[in-house]
């Protein structure tokens, strides 16, 4: 096996975690190499996304002007269906721009994106190996030895660190003991291209379904009548209750031609694709002797959108801090290394823990029904409550979520609820007709058929669920007593 040249950074992995990083690193002067399996451009399964805080990363690459960004349909509005039953319409609230941050997104399909940030890795001076796989990651006395092969050779590449952003089935991240294969963490999706819309500007759909919960559907447009299409669910509900993310696919693809007015000509322009994400609250740790994970390969997902493209880059620039410490210090070691961990907490736990939070809270199947109406109930106070809808609907995509605010706007819903539909409830029972389905009496019912349904199912998974939500909000706790959210102003760039 031949040996090539030695760098001081190996990046395995291309997407935008790997090129993001690539190019941080070369602009600095670092010789960094970039292994990619794939040749680009390639097709990759995502919904396409890039919020707000991507753009701003994209704009500071120097990419927006190759991405052709004027020939796309920025994403500023949004309708929301639970089941047929369109809850929400109107802007996105929690685009408010400031701190560099357009006050919209852009569909941009990774066969594109992917091409042009690893592009600028390589115009920063990056060396790029494309249709390169890395077959092993071993430490090699004071190096780190990346096994790779190409479509002609197997060599090795050697270098001071190694960084996997090589995406969920992460070579690095397995040699270095760190696969996850945790359930409770992992999302599964299937998504296609449809062609035939007539939706209104830049206007993405979201659904929820009873029978897809926890997850959810989207609908996200592109000039010319074409829109990434996708569904995403929870692996572990998928396993337990024998859900199928194709059928929900298929299915979805039906409702939307009913439901949605521009969509009824829908037809699929591509051949529906499936993939997995790792969320945030799966990380134990990103770092070991010789390397970090970042990108998919370190579970920068988001825990209840599986947004991951914008968190992805944002590790990378991170992480590249880190780097630049270990080449000036010479330390490699995971102890050194350990900081990267420390840095990333500090800028994603505030927002990131809230939302496994929910996220956890929302695994046990058995509660869909009351986590439907909750949620139903939110979307359609939005419609009419700009600050709520600002504040509590960042959970669903928003930069700024502030815990704490939302906390507090969540309690005094609550308490309003209860006073209505206490009052109500009375007053039902004292005229005879009863308790209400849809009012507190029902949210009640609800919970408590919910609970039955899960303790009868499964009594030890059941105290698990309660275990891990317990250990989730005693992590989240302290965050709600600040109001700082790191990821506002950005990483350093």
């Amino acid at each position: 096996m031949a040996t090539a040249e030695v760098f001081d950074v190996i990046v395995v992995g291309g997407g935008p975690a790997g090129s993001a990083m690539g190019w941080s690193l070369a602009r600095r002067g670092v010789r960094v190499a970039i292994l990619e399996r794939a040749i680009f451009p390639r097709e990759k399964v995502c919904g396409d996304f890039v919020e707000p805080a991507g753009l701003r990363i994209l704009e500071a690459m120097g990419c927006i002007d190759a991405l052709d960004a004027p020939s796309r349909l920025p994403i500023t509005t949004n309708r929301v269906y639970f089941g047929p039953r369109l809850a929400y319409r109107g802007e996105i609230p929690y685009y408010e721009g400031g701190h560099g941050l357009p006050a919209h997104g852009y569909i941009v399909p990774r066969d594109q994106l992917d091409t042009v940030l690893l592009e600028r890795a390589r115009a920063a001076s990056a060396t790029v190996l494309q249709g390169c796989a890395a077959l092993d990651v071993r430490r090699d006395g004071e190096t780190m030895a990346v096994d790779a092969r190409d479509a002609t050779r197997d060599f090795t590449l050697r270098a001071r660190l190694v960084i996997g952003a090589d995406g969920v089935e992460s070579t690095v991240a397995k040699s270095a003991g760190l696969r996850r294969t945790d359930r409770r963490h992992i999302g599964i999706s299937q998504r296609a291209y449809v062609e035939g819309l007539d939706v209104e500007g830049g206007e993405a759909t979201i659904w929820f379904d009873e029978d897809q919960v926890p997850g959810y559907g989207w609908m996200f447009p592109m000039p010319g009548g074409r829109a990434n299409v996708g569904v995403g669910m929870l692996s572990e509900s998928c396993h337990r209750f024998d859900l199928s993310v194709p059928r929900a696919f298929a299915e979805s693809i039906q409702r939307l031609r009913i439901r949605h007015p521009g969509c009824a000509n829908a037809r699929l322009a591509s051949r529906p694709i499936g993939g997995v994400v790792k969320m945030y609250g799966g990380i134990d740790r990103n770092h070991f002797d010789g390397g970090l994970l970042i990108g998919d390969a370190g579970s920068f997902v988001d825990p209840m959108t599986g947004e991951g493209i914008t968190q992805g880059m944002e590790s990378a620039l991170i992480a590249s801090q880190t780097v630049l410490d270990a080449l000036e210090k010479g330390r490699f070691d995971a102890a050194f290394l350990s900081r990267f961990d420390r840095d990333f907490r500090s800028y994603f736990d505030p927002p990131m823990l809230y939302l496994s939070l929910c996220a956890v809270m929302m695994r046990n199947w058995h509660f869909r029904e009351f986590w439907w109406r909750s949620t139903l109930r939110g979307f359609e106070k939005a419609q009419s409550d700009p600050d709520f809808a600002r504040v509590a609907g960042s959970a669903f995509g928003g930069l700024n979520l502030q815990p704490q605010a939302i906390v507090g706007q969540i309690w005094s819903s609550i308490f309003a609820h209860l006073a209505q539909g206490g009052v109500q409830a009375i007053g039902d029972l004292v005229s005879g007709r009863g308790f209400r389905a849809g009012g507190l009496a029902g949210d009640v019912e609800a919970w408590q058929r919910a609970w039955t349904a899960s303790l009868k199912d499964d009594a030890a998974w059941h105290f698990s669920w309660l275990a891990d939500v317990a250990k989730t909000l005693g992590r989240v706790l302290p965050s709600l007593m600040s109001t700082d959210n790191a990821r506002v102003r950005g990483p350093l760039i």
